[in-house]
């Protein structure tokens, strides 16, 4: 049998040119099918973040997506604010009980911050190793590679996108590349979403402009400053808004109207506006931002959780007539321009319903002094004519009878004169407008004098004194009581002393207006029924005060009458 050659090995370098070759094209398919895979996502990206208009959605969506697409374990965004540091962080990746411990979000200092001063993409295969880096605080997940990218809304830079722990141990080129497109589709996203949550602001402020306008226009006597408040506090999503008033001096405000924190304590509280944070705007004239580190002074209980606010100055004409207040707690977010857009637009408003309510309020006291004005018309032409002719009448029938009858009508008619002298004080009260007039106190109780004088001529014109700052200390209401003390004083004199010398004494001293009037007559005795005491002693509780009415020191009568002020 022959022998056969053992067969021939084959070439091992071929073979491995060929299978190296495969295994590049295999390669290179994978990547073609992941390029073409991502591909696929970031258009599925782009219709889920473009279609989406809730922006608190949009955020955490992108989140959600670069995470998921780039393969990364944890992800974030830092919403950067206008003073640079980081106003939101949103995280994805991290259990709420693990950022519970973990305490304070990220500020923005460290490689977080580095990202913020240069918006440029920074890729780590490990983060400890950049001399950026601050180190991680107490119960912080441990994080190991880093991809940071900037989100840019047209030409400002809104926030940045982070990833850390890429499960494929660090970050590609390629991831990078993702990730710019993410941040590019993103920042279209946020952009739409703004404008549309712009758009809906506009229109709710709109509607709520428009239904204040139609409610100044057609519901002329409704109470419309409270409506007002409430559609600022709810559009403006605030804590508490206030109207403040301008003093006709300028030199304080005056809270006339608040709903929301605090709000009880701070109606009818005063500011003064020299030194005060309300001073520049109502000088100005033009709208103030606070930030939250800044405390209101505002003067109550619980203040210092009020940060953020607007204030927001309002006109009738020429003339500053106060502020618009809108204030939030110090841990919510600023307010905007658009914010200070609305409160002007309300603030305007508000000064149309504050001129209504003035010209209401001057339109019903013209209407009340025309009424009063008339009251005083019937009393002077009817009441007191007939009055006078029946005092008349009864002089002559006097004349006619016996001492003691004529005694007792005559007595009778004095009455009838002390009636008069009430009437005419009651019709000088009812032309005069306490809230306006100027009348002063002396002058009103001379006018008490001379009309006695010119009523009862057989009468001594009582001497008046008056000790010290009467007319700064007495009020309008207390001005109306210390004349009446006095005119029923004159009055009993007139009917009951048969004086020749009467003082009348009103002073101001150590917290006190006194009256004290005293005459030499006959002084009290048993029966004696003086009228209108009982008036006197009333007049002067109301105003915790005392009435004293004595015999005079040698004879006569001494009237007290003192209140503090």
């Amino acid at each position: 049998m022959p022998h056969q050659a053992p067969p021939r090995a084959s070439s091992p370098g071929p073979k491995l040119e060929f299978e190296t070759l495969l295994s590049h094209l295999v390669e290179r398919a994978d990547e073609m099918v992941r390029s073409q895979s991502r591909l696929r996502d970031l258009i599925r990206v782009n219709n889920d973040l473009t279609s989406n208009l809730d922006l608190a959605t949009v955020l955490r969506k992108i989140v959600e997506i670069g995470t998921e697409l780039i393969e990364a374990r944890y992800g974030a965004m830092g919403v950067i604010a206008d003073d640079q540091t980081l106003d939101q962080f949103i995280t994805v990746g991290i259990d709420d009980e693990t950022i519970a411990r973990i305490g304070h979000l990220p500020e923005g200092k460290g490689l977080l911050g580095a990202l913020i001063a240069d918006p440029e993409p920074i890729r780590l295969a490990t983060l400890a190793d950049d001399a950026r880096s601050s180190g991680f605080p107490v119960h912080h997940p441990p994080m190991t590679s880093f991809l940071g990218v900037p989100i840019r809304v047209r030409d400002a830079v809104y926030g940045n996108l982070y990833l850390t722990n890429s499960r494929n141990g660090e970050f590609s080129a390629d991831d990078e590349e993702l990730a710019q497109a993410i941040a590019a589709t993103a920042g279209i996203a946020i952009a739409n979403a703004r404008l549309f949550e712009e758009s809906v602001y506009r229109e709710r402020w709109a509607s709520a402009l428009a239904e204040t306008a139609r409610r100044l226009m057609n519901d002329e006597d409704d109470e419309h400053l409270g409506f007002l408040l409430d559609q600022v506090n709810q559009l403006a999503d605030a804590d508490l808004v206030c109207i403040g008033l301008v003093t006709p001096a300028g030199d304080e405000i005056v809270v006339d109207r608040a709903v929301g924190t605090g709000a009880a304590e701070l109606v009818g509280s005063s500011f003064p506006v020299a030194g005060s944070v309300f001073a520049a705007p109502i000088l100005s004239r033009e709208p103030l931002l606070i930030a939250g580190a800044h405390t209101l002074e505002l003067g109550f209980e619980g203040q210092e959780l009020l940060g953020h606010a607007m204030l927001v100055p309002f006109s009738i004409g020429d003339t500053q007539a106060g502020l618009l207040t809108i204030a939030r707690l110090r841990d919510r977010h600023d307010f905007t321009p658009r914010d200070v857009d609305m409160g002007k637009s309300f603030a305007s408003h508000i000064s149309v319903a504050v001129d209504r309510a003035e010209t209401r309020m001057i339109r019903r006291k013209v209407a009340l002094l025309e009424d009063r004005s008339r009251i005083a018309r019937d009393l002077h032409d009817h009441v007191i004519q007939r009055l006078f002719a029946t005092g008349l009448s009864l002089q002559a029938v006097a004349s006619g009878l016996s001492d003691e009858s004529a005694r007792s009508v005559t007595e009778q008619i004095r009455e009838i004169d002390g009636a008069i002298a009430q009437i005419r004080q009651s019709i000088f009260g009812l032309h005069r407008d306490v809230d306006t007039t100027s009348v002063s106190l002396r002058a009103r109780v001379l006018e008490i004098i001379d009309r006695l004088e010119s009523d009862h001529a057989d009468t001594p014109r009582p001497r008046v004194t008056f000790l010290g700052p009467v007319d700064l200390m007495a009020d309008a209401a207390l001005t109306d009581d210390i004349t009446a003390v006095v005119t029923e004083a004159l009055a009993n004199v007139v009917r009951h002393a048969d004086a020749r010398k009467v003082d009348v004494t009103i002073s101001a001293a150590a917290g006190h207006v006194t009256v004290e009037v005293n005459d030499d007559g006959v002084g009290l005795t048993e029966g004696t029924r003086l009228s209108g005491l009982n008036n006197l002693r009333s007049r002067a509780e109301s105003h915790s005060g005392t009435f004293e009415l004595n015999r005079g020191p040698s004879r006569g009568t001494r009237l007290v009458w003192s209140v503090p002020v």
